[in-house]
C-alpha cells in the first residue's frame, strides 16, 4: 500500500485559505490571534520574572538573621558550609567539598591594622590538672587593684598593687608586661583629684534591687596590646557603670591563669572568679567591642529575667546563643557551670610533653553549650551526643564554628517535641534569652551583608575571572563586606540597641571614634549614628 504525504508551503496555505469560507478564515484569524497573544503572555511574565529575581536579589541582604529564619521556618531548613537539612526530615552533607559562604582571606585587601581582645588561637589548647575556681580566688586575694582611663588622652592607668602604672593604649611598644603584673582584677574608680588615692576614688556602689541587688560589668583582656583600639568602649564602660553605680572590673588574665586554656576563655576565668567571691549579687560579662549605645539600667531587660534562672543572654538574631554579653548570678549553681566551661575537654590524648592531657576548646562557644547541653541531656530533655556526634570533628574550628552547631547541638536541640526556635531554650533550666523583637534589642550585632546578593554575585564572578582583590572592598569583614560605617548604620536601624556590638574586625576606620562616653554623648548618637564620628 502507498502512502502519500502532503508538504504545504506557506503559498499552497495562502491558496487553500482563499477557498476557505468567510467563517473558517475568521476563525483562523482568531487562533493565530490568540496564539501570538498567548506568545506575548508567556514572554511578559518571563521577562517579569526575571526582573522580579533580579529585583530581590538586588534587594536582599543575606546574614544571620536569614540563617536562623529559614531554620525556624516551617521547614526547618539549616544550612552550613558542610551541608544542608530539613529538621527530621532531610539532611545531606557534601563529603568532599565545604559551601564557601564568605569571602575568601586572599580577595580582601587589608591596608588597616585588626584588632582582636583574646589574641592568636592556639592550635591544640592542653592541660594536666583541672583548675578550681577556689584556687584562682585565693591567688588574687587580698590585693588592691584598681584602673581608671584619662578621657584627654588614650592612656590606662593601673594601681597594680602598690605600683601605678600607666600604659599608651595607643602606643606601639609596649612599656608593660601583663605576665610580670601582681593583679589579675582591677575594680574601675574615678579619676582621683589632687591628693587622693585611688582606693577612696571608687564610687559608691547602688544595688539594682530588680536586677537583684549589686551589679558588676566586666571586659577582658590577655595583653595590653589588644586593648589598643578600644579607648573609648573602656570610657563607655566605665563611664555607664558608674552613672548606675554598678561595680566596673577590667580583668587582664595572664598566660599563666590561663593555664594551657585558648584565651577565648579568659572571660568565663573572670566571670567564674567573680560570681565565685560573691561579692555581687551579678556579674555580666561585656567584650571589649561592644559599647552601652543607651543609658537605660539593665533593670529595663533584666525585670524580665526570672529568678530560677541563672544565666542571661540577649537574643542577637543569630541561631546560637552570643556570650559577648553574659550574665549570671552569683551562686553555686553559676560558680560551678563556669569552672566546668574552664576544663571543657575536647577529648584527650599525648601531649607535647608525652605526657596524658586534656586538649581543650579553642573557641569558648562551643564549650559553652557543651556544658549546658550535656546538663539538658541527663534530665532527658535534649537528644545530645556530645563527642559521639557523627560531626564532632567540626566542634574544634579555628573560626566559625556553624558546622558544629548545626550538626551537633541545633539538630539536638530541634528534636525537642514541640520546639519552635531559639527562644524554646528559656523551656529549659537555668538559661534565659531575652526576645530580639524588644525595642530597642538588648544585645545586637552586625550581622547583615552590607552589599546584596547580586553584587556580592558579580564581586564573586570577578574574583573568580581576574584573580584580583579590586573586586571587593578593602578593610571589611569577609562574611557581611561591611566596614565600620555599615556596621553602626546597620546598628542604628529598627529601633537601634542598648549594647552594639560589631565584632573586632570592623574597628579599623572611623568606628572608635563613634562610641558615646556619656548620657548625652548617647542620646546624640541615638538620633544621628555617625553624630560622634571623627570627620575624615
Amino acid at each position: 500500500r502507498n502512502a502519500f504525504v502532503v508538504v504545504l508551503t506557506p503559498s499552497s496555505r495562502r491558496e487553500m485559505s482563499m477557498g476557505a469560507s468567510p467563517s473558517e478564515r475568521r476563525t483562523r484569524n482568531a487562533l493565530a490571534i490568540a496564539a501570538r497573544a498567548r506568545r506575548r503572555r508567556r514572554r511578559n511574565i518571563a521577562i517579569a520574572f526575571v526582573l522580579f529575581i533580579a529585583f530581590e536579589l538586588k534587594t536582599f541582604y543575606p546574614g544571620d538573621q536569614t540563617l536562623r529564619n529559614a531554620s525556624e521556618s516551617w521547614g526547618r531548613l539549616m544550612f552550613s558550609r558542610s551541608g544542608f537539612s530539613f529538621g527530621k526530615t532531610y539532611e545531606k552533607r557534601f563529603s568532599e567539598h565545604k559551601v564557601q559562604l564568605d569571602a575568601s582571606d586572599s580577595s580582601i585587601a587589608v591596608t588597616k591594622k585588626e584588632f582582636t581582645v583574646q589574641g592568636r588561637i592556639p592550635d591544640k589548647p592542653e592541660w594536666t590538672r583541672d583548675v578550681t575556681l577556689d584556687e584562682l580566688v585565693a591567688a588574687d586575694k587580698g590585693k588592691k587593684c584598681f584602673f581608671y582611663v584619662e578621657v584627654a588622652e588614650p592612656v590606662l592607668v593601673l594601681y597594680d598593687d602598690g605600683d601605678e602604672l600607666r600604659h599608651n593604649l595607643e602606643n606601639g611598644m609596649m612599656d608593660l608586661d601583663i605576665e610580670q603584673m601582681r593583679c589579675t582584677y582591677y575594680n574601675g574608680v574615678n579619676k582621683p583629684r589632687t591628693g587622693q588615692s585611688m582606693e577612696d576614688s571608687a564610687w559608691r556602689l547602688v544595688p539594682d534591687p530588680i536586677s537583684g541587688g549589686k551589679v558588676v560589668l566586666m571586659s577582658t583582656a590577655t595583653t595590653l596590646g589588644m586593648l589598643s583600639a578600644y579607648h573609648r568602649p573602656l570610657l563607655n564602660h566605665q563611664a555607664y557603670a558608674a552613672h548606675h553605680g554598678y561595680g566596673s572590673i577590667l580583668s587582664l588574665v595572664s598566660k599563666d591563669k590561663l593555664k594551657g586554656r585558648s584565651g577565648k576563655f579568659a572571660k568565663h576565668i573572670a566571670l567564674g572568679v567573680q560570681v565565685n567571691k560573691r561579692a555581687y549579687d551579678m556579674a555580666c560579662h561585656v567584650d571589649l567591642d561592644a559599647w552601652f549605645a543607651s543609658w537605660d539600667s539593665l533593670s529595663t531587660y533584666s525585670k524580665h529575667w526570672p529568678e530560677s534562672k541563672n544565666l542571661f543572654f540577649g537574643d542577637t538574631g543569630q541561631v546560637w546563643l552570643n556570650s559577648g554579653l553574659m550574665c549570671a548570678r552569683s551562686n553555686d549553681w553559676s560558680s560551678k557551670f563556669f569552672e566546668r566551661v574552664i576544663n571543657a575537654a575536647y577529648g584527650e590524648g599525648v601531649g607535647k610533653d608525652s605526657k596524658l592531657v586534656k586538649f581543650g576548646f579553642k573557641r569558648d562557644q562551643p564549650a559553652v553549650w557543651h556544658i549546658l547541653l550535656s546538663d539538658w541531656a541527663e534530665s532527658d530533655a535534649v537528644p545530645y551526643h556530645g563527642p559521639r556526634c557523627s560531626m564532632w570533628s567540626e566542634c574544634n574550628p579555628d573560626s566559625n564554628p556553624i558546622e558544629c552547631w548545626h550538626w551537633c547541638f541545633w539538630d539536638a536541640l530541634q528534636r525537642i517535641p514541640g520546639w519552635q526556635g531559639l527562644h524554646d531554650l528559656n523551656k529549659l533550666p537555668n538559661v534565659y534569652l531575652d526576645s530580639q523583637h524588644n525595642k530597642p534589642q538588648m544585645h545586637r550585632m552586625c550581622l547583615r551583608s552590607c552589599h546584596s546578593v547580586l553584587n556580592r554575585g558579580k564581586m564573586a564572578l570577578c574574583s573568580a575571572i581576574t584573580r584580583m582583590k579590586l573586586c571587593f572592598p578593602k578593610d571589611v569583614d569577609k562574611m557581611s563586606l561591611c566596614d565600620g560605617r555599615g556596621c553602626l548604620q546597620q546598628l542604628t536601624s529598627g529601633g537601634g540597641a542598648w549594647l552594639k556590638h560589631t565584632g573586632h574586625q570592623h574597628w579599623r576606620d572611623v568606628l572608635p571614634s563613634c562610641i558615646p562616653i556619656n548620657a548625652a554623648e548617647s542620646k546624640r548618637e541615638k538620633y544621628s549614628n555617625f553624630a560622634l564620628c571623627r570627620k575624615h
